[in-house]
């Protein structure tokens, strides 16, 4: 199912239909998974894949009946119809992960600069991002999205944000 950001999308209105969308995720951790099918243009729409109609409707329902979610999310889009993948997809099948940024804490030395070149690398690459506020100490990061080839669908359980981890594959059908 598609979330159609509109009437004019941009990387601040996808930021904020990710984060209605991830308190969603996090309810349910593990139900549903993001792609980006416009990938590497910036954000016409957020796709949300679940194993299930049911699973579709309960992310639905959740963000209608929370007011915060559903306020947030009216403004800046709207849910299409969902669709099934079809059966025996055979098509290209793409992996959307999380491009991880050290914080600056984790830097191995005070005068460390991989944060800085990890950030370069994903600027150079032009990797789409979400530029998210943190609800627990209010800092801003940008949440970097790179999106990789995959032989196959890989059984395994997106993350909080709907997307694949080093430890957590998961591939995802390209879809138009």
């Amino acid at each position: 199912m598609d979330f159609q950001l509109g009437p004019r999308p941009s990387p601040i209105t996808a930021a904020l239909a990710l984060k209605g969308l991830h308190g969603v995720f996090s309810l349910y951790e593990g139900q549903y998974a993001l792609a980006l099918p416009d990938y590497p243009r910036s954000f016409p729409r957020l796709r949300v894949f679940a194993a299930s109609r049911e699973a579709l409707d309960q992310l639905v329902t959740a963000i209608e009946t929370h007011p915060g979610y559903a306020d947030g999310l009216a403004k800046v889009g709207r849910f299409t119809y969902p669709k099934a993948v079809p059966e025996g997809f055979t098509g290209p099948w793409v992996s959307y992960r999380r491009y991880r940024i050290p914080s600056r804490k984790a830097e191995r030395k005070a005068e460390g600069n991989m944060r800085l070149r990890r950030i370069q690398t994903a600027d150079a690459a032009e990797l789409p991002y979400f530029s998210l506020r943190s609800q627990s100490n209010g800092q801003t990061w940008r949440l970097y999205v790179e999106a990789r080839p995959a032989a196959t669908a890989e059984q395994a359980e997106p993350d909080a944000y709907g997307l694949a981890t080093q430890s957590r594959p998961l591939a995802l059908p390209r879809l138009p």
